[in-house]
């Protein structure tokens, strides 16, 4: 395993999860724009956490905000516990095994804010990527099926049992998907939608 920087954190990564971009620091501001003047407890979850970068830098900001992580591979989600141990001993950053939303039955119609960066390259594009991005990435964490839409699309589409009423899911995409992405949002009963 290897470290990577990321916003103020020093990560240990692995061939398990994708090294976290800089890209991916937008997606953690925008959602420290909407809860930043937050004094309530919040629910917040980060969905295929990885090597954990999104999540504990959320859980580090507010010790009144629960962390809610999931990832499919068990070893990620051991990795993203030592890393957030690294940097806290409060226990608000809760990891689960499992597929997306599933582990979080507990947690249905609670959540406030959901965040994912999911596997979104379409399969063609996935195919044309450089060896150098396929040696040192998982593809689960790329590959988003035929339309790169596969994980997107099962995401938003339990979001609604899973958060509040006026929750946000906030969801990073290819950049040419943002149309079919609000698109599906739109049928599953999103509003609000930037």
């Amino acid at each position: 395993s290897s470290s990577c920087y990321w916003r103020d954190l020093n990560l240990e990564v692995n061939k398990h999860v994708l090294i976290p971009r800089v890209e991916t620091e937008q997606i953690t501001d925008i959602a420290l724009n909407l809860i930043s003047d937050s004094t309530n407890q919040l629910l917040i979850t980060d969905l295929g956490t990885g090597s954990g970068a999104i999540a504990i830098s959320l859980a580090l900001k507010s010790s009144l905000w629960t962390v809610l992580a999931t990832d499919v591979k068990q070893n990620a989600i051991n990795l993203a516990g030592k890393n957030f141990k690294k940097y806290s001993n409060i226990n608000n950053l809760k990891l689960f095994c499992g597929t997306w939303w599933k582990p979080l039955n507990k947690y249905a119609g609670k959540i406030d804010i959901a965040i994912s960066n999911p596997p979104y390259i379409p399969l063609k594009v996935y195919k044309k990527l450089s060896i150098s991005v396929k040696n040192h990435e998982p593809q689960i964490a790329l590959n988003g099926g035929e339309d790169g839409l596969l994980h997107i699309r099962e995401i938003i589409k339990d979001a609604p049992k899973y958060l509040k009423k006026d929750g946000w899911l906030l969801l990073e995409n290819h950049f040419d998907q943002a149309q079919k992405v609000k698109t599906l949002m739109l049928h599953y009963g999103f509003e609000n939608i930037e």
